[in-house]
C-alpha cells in the first residue's frame, strides 16, 4: 500500500467522523428546541389555563404516534395535533372525549391534560 492510499482512507474516515458529528449536532439542537418550545407552550398555558374537553378525530402512526383533537372554544372549532406516547395512542380511540388544556389568551396554545402530567 501506497503512501497515497493511506492518505484517502484517512480523509474518507475523517469525513465520516465529521459527518457523523454533524448529524448529532443537528439531533441536540432540534432535541433542545423541542424541549424548550414544550416548556413555553406549558408556562404560557399554565400561567392561566383554561381545562375543557375535545375530541379525537385522527390516529396517526407514520414516523411515530399522534393524534389531531377538535375542540370548541366560543363557537369557534379549533385543532390540536401532537404526538402521543404508546401508552396514550393504545388507551384512546377515534371519537373518545379527551382533556385537553389551553391559553385564556390564546387557544390556539393548547396541550392535552395528559401532556401536563408527565
Amino acid at each position: 500500500m501506497g503512501l497515497g492510499f493511506k492518505f484517502k482512507l484517512l480523509q474518507k474516515v475523517i469525513s465520516v467522523i465529521l459527518a457523523v458529528l454533524l448529524t448529532l449536532s443537528l439531533v441536540l439542537i432540534i432535541w433542545k428546541y423541542m424541549d424548550i418550545s414544550f416548556e413555553e407552550t406549558q408556562a404560557e398555558i399554565l400561567s392561566n389555563p383554561i381545562y375543557t374537553k375535545g375530541v379525537i378525530t385522527t390516529k396517526r402512526s407514520y414516523k411515530g404516534k399522534g393524534v389531531d383533537v377538535a375542540y370548541l372554544i366560543g363557537g369557534k372549532k379549533y385543532l390540536l395535533t401532537t404526538g402521543v406516547k404508546t401508552e396514550f395512542y393504545k388507551q384512546y380511540e377515534v371519537g373518545d372525549t379527551v382533556e385537553i388544556v389551553y391559553s385564556k389568551k390564546n387557544p390556539n396554545v393548547v396541550l392535552l391534560k395528559h401532556d401536563l402530567n408527565d
